[in-house]
């Protein structure tokens, strides 16, 4: 199945424990698929960016508490 049939576009909020799980299953994938086939990984990793992207670039970080400098 891989990383990109995990990945729906708008099937989860930001926030919700499926996405996040999802999140994790795909990081760890990733980093198994790492140990034997970097290239595939490396792969994997940039399809996964690119399904996400357009969720984080909608979550707004106003309300969130800065960092201190």
């Amino acid at each position: 199945m891989g990383v990109q049939g995990r990945f729906r576009r708008n099937a989860f909020g930001w926030k919700s424990q499926p996405a996040i799980q999802r999140v994790k299953q795909a990081v760890s994938e990733i980093k198994k698929v790492a140990r034997t086939d970097p290239l595939l990984a490396a792969d994997g990793a940039v399809a996964f960016i690119e399904r996400i992207s357009p969720a984080l670039e909608r979550v707004d970080s106003s309300s969130e508490p800065s960092a201190a400098p």
